[in-house]
């Protein structure tokens, strides 16, 4: 049997330059490849963001990617123009959303 491993994550959008920025700035990530109509960002540790415009040869829904926080405070942390869409105190994670109903997890992990 073959061991799979996260590879990346996938993101829609209709201006893949502009989403690509917002990520960048938000989570430190470096781009890769910036066009209309695909981008690629890297995490530090390997992890590969695809952000991708629908066309007839690449069909893309808006995704889901998580981040993970040493310390989650929503009050202080600046994630606009994300939306916060939930917030659950208990379990210490976030639920956010960008302007295509990307979603993105922020969870607390000290």
């Amino acid at each position: 049997m073959n061991a799979f491993q996260f590879y990346g994550a996938n993101l829609y959008s209709l201006d893949c330059i502009k989403t690509a920025k917002i990520y960048k700035d938000l989570f430190s990530l470096s781009i890769l490849v910036a066009s209309e109509n695909h981008a690629e960002l890297k995490t530090e540790s390997g992890i590969t963001v695809f952000i991708d415009r629908p066309s007839v040869h690449c069909f893309v829904t808006p995704g889901t990617v998580t981040f993970t926080v040493p310390s989650l405070d929503v009050d202080n942390l600046d994630l606009s123009p994300l939306v916060l869409e939930s917030y659950f105190e208990k379990g210490r994670y976030a639920s956010y959303l960008d302007e295509y109903k990307n979603r993105i997890w922020i969870v607390e992990k000290p």
